[in-house]
């Protein structure tokens, strides 16, 4: 039976290196999938492609190439990233230069575009996509001058076609997470792009492993204080064969371990409706999956199917959201909540006088309610607590705004209640940005994938 081995290099931007380079030494593995993007992560790569047209991509895949890529092409590893971002073209250049300055000539660099339609949003409204907050059920117009980009989550279509032209290295903008690692099946499986079954499993296996550590004992809520080793944690290995089937493992000598449960727990990250789980490639049905666990640290998956890909298609849009304003300051014993909420309402009155304006505003509790939200968890009132730590936050429509919550704080040290302390120095001034999630028919996307072969550099050509 037909299998291919895919190995989860990459879970997020800023993951950790070391995982990917035990992966390149230690498993037998023909694919080495990488995912840098979030949600929001592409509204940042915009902003700073809108400040250097050569920036917009995730600059760490450069030195995570450099640690991996020698001995992949050594090795015949693949490797199909979305380190792309909003500048897949850009990141393109800088790989092939990477291969140059390696002597990997030959080395066939695929850049795979057609996500971005920042500059169509305006042709194809008037085509009459009406990107709707799928959320809010707000229009567009609401944010349209503030939106800094768009990008639909394209499929494995572009993958696909540039592993069929020889492609070692596939460079992507924003594809889906799952799209990193089905395209390497469909070609290497001899799936059809319309075969909903094998497609809806291979997307459900995809999302198995898709975030890295999470399958392997990172996070595991069900035992984490049992996991071994998780700072030498091991990423997912993974062999799926042209049934649908698969089993997943780990590097070999990792810390971590691969069971029914981390699984699982990865499993259902995400998921809404576990017989619809949507994706640009397919409607995967994970409602019965089977895990079985085959070995130590091997579970084999199998029972997903799947139904039609779904006539459109997410896009991810970022707008510009405000910029936020923040203090911080501690207090202690004795009535340390007392103090809190007078300097609390120091603020609040210091603000008034100052014609502060905010869309919305918050106040936590350090170590009380932070996590779960004052809309949870009461303040505290405990009068014998030793300490108690306060963050005022609020979401301002101008800079000069989000200024004043700061320099207003800071007369807490002296014109407040005693004992205050930790309000520290001025903090920079964030921009926030909002993600507007809205639909477009598929129909009005097309993508592209170009391939470079690495040459040596001409002589006296810039690098």
């Amino acid at each position: 039976m037909k299998s291919v081995k895919l190995g989860t290099g990459l879970a997020f931007w800023g993951d950790s290196l070391r995982p990917a380079i035990d992966m390149v030494e230690r498993a037998d593995i023909q694919y080495m999938c990488c995912d840098h993007l979030a949600e929001l992560t592409m509204a940042i790569l915009s902003k700073q492609k809108s400040k250097n047209p050569d920036l917009g991509y995730t600059t760490d895949i450069i030195p995570f190439l450099r640690g991996v890529l020698v001995k992949c092409r050594e090795r015949g590893i693949r490797i199909v990233t979305d380190s792309g971002g909003a500048n897949p073209e850009s990141c393109g250049r800088e790989v092939v230069k990477l291969c140059q300055e390696l002597g990997l000539y030959g080395t066939k660099v695929a850049v795979v575009t057609g996500d971005d339609i920042m500059d169509r949003i305006d042709e194809l409204m008037a085509e009459g996509v009406d990107f709707i907050n799928t959320d809010t059920g707000e229009p567009l117009s609401t944010v349209r001058d503030r939106v800094t980009q768009a990008n639909v989550y394209i499929g494995s279509e572009g993958i696909v076609r540039a592993l069929e032209q020889g492609a070692d290295i596939v460079i992507c903008g924003r594809v889906t997470d799952a799209a990193l690692y089905l395209g390497p099946m469909i070609h290497e499986l001899g799936w059809a792009m319309d075969d909903w079954e094998m497609l809806g499993a291979g997307t459900g296996i995809a999302h198995c492993i898709e975030c890295g550590g999470q399958a392997t004992g990172g996070l595991y809520s069900g035992g984490w204080q049992d996991q071994p080793n998780l700072v030498g944690l091991g990423y997912p290995v993974t062999t799926v064969f042209e049934n649908g089937e698969a089993v997943l493992s780990k590097t070999p000598q990792t810390g971590g371990s691969v069971t029914v449960g981390t699984v699982s727990e990865q499993l259902v990250y995400e998921v809404m409706d576990p017989a619809n789980y949507l994706s640009a490639d397919s409607n995967a049905d994970v409602s019965q999956i089977r895990l079985e666990q085959i070995a130590p640290d091997q579970v084999k998956i199998s029972n997903i199917t799947g139904k039609p890909a779904p006539a459109t298609l997410k896009v991810n849009m970022g707008y510009r959201a405000g910029f936020v304003g923040e203090a911080q300051f501690t207090y202690t014993w004795p009535d340390a909540v007392k103090k809190a909420k007078a300097g609390l309402a120091f603020l609040a009155d210091r603000l008034a006088q100052v014609d502060f304006k905010a869309s919305e505003t918050r106040i936590e509790y350090i170590g009380h309610n932070s996590m779960w939200g004052p809309e949870v968890i009461a303040p505290p009132e405990d009068p014998d607590l030793a300490e108690i730590v306060v963050r005022f936050a609020a979401r301002c429509p101008t800079k000069a705004d989000a200024r004043k919550v700061f320099t207003e704080s800071v007369p807490l040290y002296n014109n407040g209640p005693a004992g205050a302390a930790g309000i520290g120095t001025r903090p920079p001034i964030k921009e926030l940005y909002g993600i507007w999630p809205c639909l477009i028919p598929r129909e009005y996307i097309s993508v592209t994938t170009t391939i470079t072969e690495v040459q040596p550099e001409a002589e006296g050509a810039e690098p």
